[in-house]
């Protein structure tokens, strides 16, 4: 280089100040690359406490039981934290038995370091989105009605539990979603007059049913016309006994005692099962003791005041009432044997199915020409009068062979469970029979809370303990191969038509199904008369007759295994089951800690802790059927 040139560029050769910028420019890089990072932090935390609050609001928000305005749940957990300004929407999608709630929020963040880079502000966003819907929610509740629930007021203890269950299963936003089943069982299960004739059920006839004096077919020496200590009337006149074969005048016994009532029973659909019953009470106490007296009268004064009775052909019998006589059932229509008591209803104390009027207000003279003989008309051969007119039942069970525990289906039986008491009874709370009554049957995938709940208030106690029995009905009910069975209930108006489709497929994932068992004691033998039609067998205990006459048809530990048999089907098709032992001793309350689907849902209680209980079980099917 020339000399002279190198004079005017006087650093051009020194090196020592490189350093220095290189370092400056460093820093500054630096402190905008921390600055940055705090910036970042800053719009983080805010983005999260925002994210946070709004998560918070839309879950509460979504909530069905909410009874709040979705929006403005969410405006006020937004204000409460702080954060209302920077709320920039909500969203809500809402149906009957779902709701979706979706909220915004921004924030600009004045940044502190990187509006060096020309960022002067961070936008912080939120969107959060909550959804609650009730899944579909099948219920089996399966109530022990047994004669023991009499006993230390256990069945006053269980009516509110029950009814408070149901009230709070079947809430206002789960109607549609959530069907209940309720069956209550004694020693058998009564699937009602409708389902037992879909079922097959036959009922005896009614030459089966009319047998001399008290139906003990086992006289002296093989014939009737020995029996003379209960039937001297009817031998005398059966040709075979030397009579003239000329039937006893009238239908009823004179009354031992003062009557005190009378319930006279009507068939409505034409198959000799009574579907209507009207009680007529306060008889004098000079009133006769001979109903055939006032017959007459009284069934054209009922028929009278029910619009439902159309046809004299519909009455068919009527069972008296007095003093401390056990109450008895005359058969009328198709009556062969006379003046003598037969197998059928006798629901003289409780519920009836029709009205009730005083002796007093029905004028004897005027009614009695408006009467007509439900037998005008009917063939007069007995054997074919024995094909027509059947057993004036008041129950419809019919038997479970053992095979039938081995599967879910609809039990498939012909066989009917006899109408008779085993155990004493105490009639008033108690109804006659092993099998309850039909105003005691089964209740179907019902919604309608209001009807349960006045169902189990008027529930009344039966003879014998037949969980088995009671599982096996709730889990046939919640097998989807039981949606003929429905279609036939919604066809006869005992089901409500929206749940045509049920039951829903086992492990369907929008679809949770339970069952609830309480009993009080632990199951039974289940006995049976060795005659089955004895008229007897309506108004004696078994254990109350001067000859007992019955066998064992399967001993508790068998049936206790067929319990079992149901209880672990349940569980391997995804159904919850809950057991509830009240007030049971420690071999009873085993046998429900092995039904339940596990400890925790089982559960032992004593008095007022049964409403605990239910209420427990509720809360847990509640939040079980929600999905968020």
């Amino acid at each position: 280089m020339n000399r002279r040139y190198a004079r005017h560029l006087p650093f051009i050769g020194a090196e020592d100040g490189n350093i220095t910028i290189f370092s400056t420019l460093m820093t500054v890089l630096m402190l905008m690359l921390a600055g940055a990072s705090v910036d970042f932090m800053r719009h983080e935390a805010s983005r999260v406490r925002l994210q946070t609050t709004l998560d918070r609001a839309v879950l509460a928000a979504a909530d069905l039981d909410q009874e709040q305005q979705p929006a403005d749940v969410v405006a006020d957990y937004v204000a409460k934290a702080g954060l209302a300004d920077y709320l920039t929407g909500v969203h809500i999608d809402q149906n009957f038995h779902e709701r979706v709630v979706t909220a915004t929020a921004g924030a600009d963040l004045d940044t502190m370091f990187i509006h060096i880079a020309g960022h002067d502000s961070l936008m912080a966003q939120a969107l959060s989105t909550a959804e609650e819907r009730i899944a579909n929610v099948e219920i089996s509740l399966v109530l022990d009605i047994s004669g023991s629930m009499r006993w230390n007021d256990r069945m006053t203890n269980m009516k509110p539990a029950a009814k408070g269950f149901v009230e709070k299963v079947m809430t206002d936003n789960s109607g549609g979603v959530t069907t209940l089943n309720l069956i209550p069982f004694a020693g058998s299960v009564n699937p009602g007059d409708t389902m037992f004739e879909y079922l097959r059920g036959e009922r005896p006839r009614i030459k089966g049913n009319n047998g001399w004096g008290n139906g003990d077919q086992d006289a002296p020496g093989g014939s009737l016309c020995n029996n003379n200590a209960e039937n001297a009337d009817e031998g005398a006149a059966d040709p075979a006994c030397g009579g003239d074969g000329t039937a006893p005048e009238g239908y009823f016994t004179a009354w031992t005692q003062a009557i005190s009532n009378m319930v006279f029973y009507f068939d409505t659909d034409g198959d000799d099962i009574f579907d209507v019953a009207h009680k007529v009470e306060a008889f004098p106490e000079g009133a006769s003791r001979d109903a055939d007296d006032f017959l007459a009268a009284f069934v054209a004064f009922v028929i009278a005041q029910d619009p439902q009775l159309t046809d004299p052909g519909q009455f068919l019998g009527a069972s008296v009432k007095g003093g401390t006589q056990k109450a008895a059932y005359f058969q009328v229509k198709g009556d062969e044997n006379g003046p003598s008591y037969d197998l059928g209803p006798t629901k003289n104390r409780g519920r009836i199915p029709g009205d009730t009027f005083s002796y007093a207000s029905i004028e004897q003279a005027h009614w009695t020409p408006f009467y007509t003989d439900p037998n005008e008309g009917l063939v007069q051969d007995v054997a074919e009068e024995a094909e027509t007119i059947r057993v004036n039942m008041p129950s419809s069970c019919v038997e479970i062979p053992d095979s039938d525990f081995a599967a879910t289906a609809m039990p498939g039986s012909r066989d009917y469970v006899p109408h008779f008491q085993h155990w004493a009874i105490d009639p008033e709370v108690m109804d006659w029979g092993w099998c309850p009554e039909d105003d005691t049957a089964i209740q179907y995938y019902s919604s309608d809370a209001d009807h349960l709940m006045q169902f189990i208030e008027g529930i009344r106690m039966h003879d014998g303990t037949g969980a088995q029995y009671g599982m096996k009905y709730a889990l046939s009910l919640l097998d989807p191969n039981t949606r003929d069975d429905v279609a036939y209930l919604i066809g006869q108006g005992l089901v409500d038509p929206a749940y045509l489709g049920r039951p829903i497929d086992w492990h369907d994932p929008e679809t949770e199904k339970f069952i609830v068992v309480m009993t009080d004691g632990m199951v039974t033998d289940q006995i049976r008369p060795n005659d089955p039609r004895a008229p007897i067998n309506g108004v004696e205990e078994l254990l109350e007759q001067s000859n007992p006459d019955y066998h064992v048809q399967s001993t508790a530990g068998h049936n206790v295994q067929n319990l079992y048999a149901q209880c672990t089907l349940a569980q391997s098709l995804g159904v919850t089951v809950f057991t509830i032992a009240f007030e049971t001793d420690d071999t009873a309350a085993e046998q429900m800690r092995l039904c339940a689907s596990s400890d925790s849902h089982f559960f032992r209680v004593e008095g007022a802790e049964i409403i605990d209980a239910f209420d427990t079980i509720a809360r847990q099917i509640n939040n079980l059927r929600l999905i968020q």
